[in-house]
């Protein structure tokens, strides 16, 4: 389900908290909030406790690198739900983007509060100049469809969704089973069913790694 879109004032006011104006690198370099150049954001609420999270990370990790070494206009910010910060770092060192300060509680509870995290791994993603909610689906899109979700939108992911029922109403037995360099399947007797076989099956049913007639 889409969150509601986020008040104005854009990620400084979304981001910032008390006297800090910072995020950090795993490297411990403080980076300006209003320095960070990206038209997408995600906020990515995850722990090193959770499996889930751990499943997940390195899912998202692979869809920023190649996002934006394509040049994509991504960052990612990370909200820790860790207990200490030995862990946080320990989780932290894997990831290649930016983090709420661990040492920063109140500003991480108060993210939690506002994006009404209820579970982890949670992805929300935001439009970097307005901060307006663009989904809170973010790791179920990331998963379904990596980085061809970009710009993360729900009108990207329905669009996604259209190209999909398309090619489902299209598809074809040959569609379905056939690769570039084998057009045919082998039936438990060992024969090659081609193409030109097929329409002796009346019915050619898929049952796990199985191929099952039904005639």
């Amino acid at each position: 389900m889409a969150a509601s879109p986020t008040p104005g004032g854009g990620l400084g006011a979304i981001l910032a908290a008390g006297d800090r104006d910072y995020l950090v690198r795993n490297s411990g370099e403080q980076v300006k909030i209003s320095s960070i150049e990206g038209d997408t954001v995600a906020i990515y609420f995850s722990a090193s406790w959770c499996p889930p999270c751990q499943r997940f990370t390195p899912k998202l990790i692979e869809a920023y690198k190649e996002l934006t070494s394509n040049g994509k206009s991504f960052e990612v910010i990370f909200v820790s739900g860790d207990q200490d910060e030995e862990a946080f770092n320990a989780y932290f060192a894997k990831m290649p983007w930016l983090a709420v300060p661990f040492s920063d509680s109140e500003g991480r509870k108060s993210l939690d509060e506002r994006f009404d995290v209820n579970g982890i791994p949670h992805l929300v993603f935001l439009d970097a100049k307005t901060g307006e909610v663009l989904t809170d689906e973010g790791v179920e899109f990331v998963s379904e469809y990596g980085i061809e979700a970009y710009p993360f939108t729900t009108e990207r992911i329905n669009e996604l969704k259209e190209q999909e029922k398309a090619a489902k109403d299209n598809q074809t037995i040959h569609s379905v089973l056939a690769t570039p360099n084998r057009n045919y399947v082998i039936s438990n007797t060992g024969e090659k069913v081609t193409d030109l076989l097929v329409p002796r099956y009346p019915s050619l049913i898929l049952r796990g790694s199985m191929l099952v007639y039904a005639l």
